[in-house]
């Protein structure tokens, strides 16, 4: 590591710091580009003043260095991606492809393949006591973050929003735009909880800006829970619960804070009724359009963890207490539902019924008024009657009267025979004829054999009663 004097006094240094946004990736590309100072046994400036020839060489021996000792492909990228940037912001040639094409496949699987199982997590929780370490791995249970999570920024109790089932939100990332929300399970809320009620109890005063996690040594310099704390942690952990876990090259088949990321990853993923896309959000990651332009609301993530929730509980009892639960609020869901389109079909029934009876009361009138119609035609049409044409000379016959227009209150009938107009109206709750101030002649009855004006008293509510009709 050079020293921080050198750094400040070296312009090719500077160039670098000042092209890198982010404080955690300048610290990573730092790492880097040290180890790589150390291994050519050269300073920043010194990198820089070299030809492209032994830049190449000194790159390309660094890289083969790294692959005898053991490192994956993913770690030797990542080394060579800080010393890629130095060299890019300092307009260095060297050559890219070739020092690419040098970082080969690796042959193993490797490790940190696999998830945490929940007998794992079980055991974990078995062996301590201590209310932090339950929380610490139930939080990474339920949410499945990255280690920076807990510190980029420190996560605080202001982060934490009550959510219903008794959850929490975690606003991770805060203010940055990787920020994302993450959730608790009732179970890892009520451990959370717990550790800050043993904090109350130790003389802690908790507010909004206390840290979710604490380091609460002597001699620690920052009181709130570092990624190294972290790692020590869990790493006596799993000693002390027996964890099995099998050492693959530098690494262990399951990583010490990915094998919670990967367990979560894999819940949620097998879990068809979980949105994919939404699934990703939760994970925090970023790929192709969703991944830009798919801004789920808070609530809609939610929507999507709550299915997720027993698988994601650790505790067998607290599971099936969950799928308990769940099961009966779908039988009373599914009864309510039931209960429901019982009461829809009933009311369809009713609704059927009845138009039923008025269509059966409708026709049943229908053909009275034509039987009415029959009987008064045969009656006029009939020279033995002593009345014919019904009711003298001067009578209205049926069978001169015309249809001349129908609107939405009246019909125009036309008398052919004396070549008169007569208008049959619709008055409050009744048929009138204007012309003989009546509703039961023969214009009234004419009017009702039409379908129309027979729908439009229909529409009107209007009765009838053939029994006055002459």
């Amino acid at each position: 590591m050079q020293r921080a004097d050198i750094k400040q006094e070296s312009r090719a240094f500077r160039l670098f710091k000042n092209s890198i946004n982010s404080e955690k990736t300048l610290d990573r590309y730092c790492y880097s580009l040290d180890k790589f100072c150390e291994y050519a046994s050269l300073s920043y400036d010194e990198i820089v003043k070299l030809d492209t020839e032994e830049l190449q060489i000194k790159l390309e021996d660094w890289i083969m260095s790294m692959k005898q000792t053991g490192l994956r492909r993913s770690s030797i990228r990542t080394h060579l991606a800080g010393v890629e940037k130095f060299l890019d912001i300092n307009r260095k040639l060297y050559y890219k492809k070739v020092l690419h094409s040098l970082i080969t496949k690796d042959k193993d699987l490797g490790g940190g393949g696999k998830p945490f199982t929940n007998e794992d997590i079980q055991k974990m929780l078995s062996v301590t006591n201590k209310p932090r370490t339950k929380s610490l791995v139930l939080f990474l249970s339920s949410t499945g973050t990255r280690p920076q999570a807990l510190v980029d920024p420190i996560l605080r109790k202001k982060h934490l929003v009550d959510m219903q089932n008794g959850c929490y939100a975690v606003r991770v990332y805060d203010n940055s735009t990787e920020g994302y929300w993450a959730f608790l399970t009732p179970e890892a809320r009520q451990a959370l909880d717990a550790y800050f009620s043993s904090r109350k109890l130790n003389g802690e005063r908790i507010t909004d800006e206390s840290p979710l996690f604490v380091n609460l040594a002597k001699h620690a310099k920052q009181t709130n829970l570092t990624v190294e704390n972290m790692y020590q942690m869990l790493a006596k952990l799993y000693r002390q619960a027996t964890i099995e876990r099998e050492k693959i090259g530098n690494r262990y088949d399951k990583a010490l804070t990915y094998g919670f990321r990967k367990r979560f990853n894999t819940i949620l993923k097998i879990n068809n009724e979980v949105n994919s896309n939404i699934a990703e959000k939760l994970m925090a990651h970023k790929r192709g359009l969703d991944g830009s332009y798919l801004t789920p609301t808070r609530e809609e993530c939610f929507k999507e963890f709550i299915k997720a929730i027993p698988e994601l509980t650790v505790s067998d009892s607290e599971r099936l207490q969950i799928q308990s639960k769940i099961k009966d609020e779908k039988i009373t869901k599914l009864e309510s539902e039931k209960d429901k389109k019982i009461s829809t079909l009933e009311e369809i029934t009713r609704q059927l019924s009845e138009r039923l009876q008025k269509q059966e009361s409708m026709t049943a009138e229908i053909s009275k008024i034509h039987l009415k119609t029959k009987e008064t035609m045969n009656r006029e049409s009939d020279p033995s009657n002593p009345h014919y044409p019904d009711g003298g000379p001067f009578d209205t016959r049926l069978v001169n009267l015309e249809m001349k227009e129908i609107n939405d209150k009246s019909m125009v009938i036309f008398d052919t025979e004396f070549e008169e107009r007569i208008e049959v109206v619709l008055r409050k709750d009744k048929v009138y004829c204007t012309l003989d101030k009546s509703s039961t002649c023969k214009h009234v009855l004419f009017a009702l054999g039409n379908s129309n004006f027979y729908q439009l008293l229909k529409k009107h509510d209007i009765n009838i009663s053939l029994s006055t009709v002459n």
